[in-house]
């Protein structure tokens, strides 16, 4: 499937078959603007020396790991963890579709609405693009779906909880690849960071040691040590989001002692690179 891809995908939209004319344009204008600061897209040695420096990456990274242990971790041991509600065979694989069922909704809905939930915002309704809240809402029921599986007996109450947590656990890292992708304007240093921030499938190796055979059938010590990575993860993204808005909040104070020319000036300047320039505000 990838040499079929390799020869049947288009290399760029002046090159897709299925668009017209105008619509090459179209895509190829979406791109520049976009791209906001420059329309270069090689990555060049400030790009790779910039993104090695930027702690928001290191930092964020550090926390989308533990938020995407459950994930992880359930795409592989849900049966397990089912069976030991009582479910045998493959009665427990059946039984494992509708947590799964949960979390594609639970993704699709924070999706949308983090990208076109309207605010009404000087006057008019906007879309918010608003990130840091939605990752913070579906950790909220990730925790709380956790809670619930740890205090919970009774099998077929237990089984709700783990919809519920699914619900929830499936959508912080899509919406922190878009954070990251937004508040990172250069194209090159796009690239690299999130490229970097792939590396939040070593998840994977976290959750790979926590539902051991010899946790069934409950598997407490598992959700006991995902009930402590959620909460880390939690408090690590408010506090991402809080630092944010201060550095939003910092960088309007000193634009607001710059005359116009300065403004116009740090935006085409080389001095402060892509999303250090004062002019630039982080999405939050």
């Amino acid at each position: 499937m990838a040499i079929l891809s390799l020869i049947w995908l288009p290399a760029g939209p002046s090159t897709a078959r299925f668009l017209s004319k105008q619509e090459k344009l179209f895509a190829a204008r979406r791109m520049q603007v976009d791209s906001a600061l420059s329309e270069e897209t090689a990555i060049t040695k400030r790009d790779i020396s910039e993104t090695l420096k930027d702690w928001k990456l290191w930092y964020v990274l550090i926390f989308n790991i533990l938020a995407s242990v459950p994930p992880q971790a359930f795409g592989v041991f849900l049966p397990l963890v089912v069976k030991g509600l009582g479910y045998s065979g493959v009665h427990s694989n059946l039984m494992s579709v509708p947590p799964y069922l949960f979390g594609a909704l639970g993704l699709y809905l924070f999706a949308f609405s983090s990208d076109r939930l309207y605010l009404p915002l000087s006057g008019y309704l906007i879309p918010s693009k608003e990130r840091g809240y939605h990752v913070l809402g579906c950790l909220g029921i990730t925790l709380l779906g956790f809670i619930l599986v740890c205090v919970i007996t009774a099998p077929t109450p237990r089984y709700v909880c783990l919809c519920i947590l699914l619900f929830g656990s499936y959508a912080s890292a899509p919406l922190t690849i878009v954070w990251l992708s937004g508040n990172t304007p250069a194209p090159g240093k796009r690239s690299l960071v999130l490229g970097f921030n792939g590396w939040g499938n070593l998840a994977g190796v976290i959750g790979s040691q926590l539902f051991r055979a010899e946790y069934a059938p409950r598997y407490l010590p598992a959700f006991y040590a995902s009930l402590g990575i959620i909460i880390v993860a939690f408090i690590g993204y408010a506090a991402y989001r809080f630092t944010l808005k201060y550095v939003n909040k910092r960088r309007a104070r000193i634009l607001a002692g710059w005359t116009e020319e300065q403004v116009e000036a740090e935006k085409t300047d080389d001095v402060r690179y892509a999303d250090k320039k004062y002019t630039f505000v982080y999405g939050l």
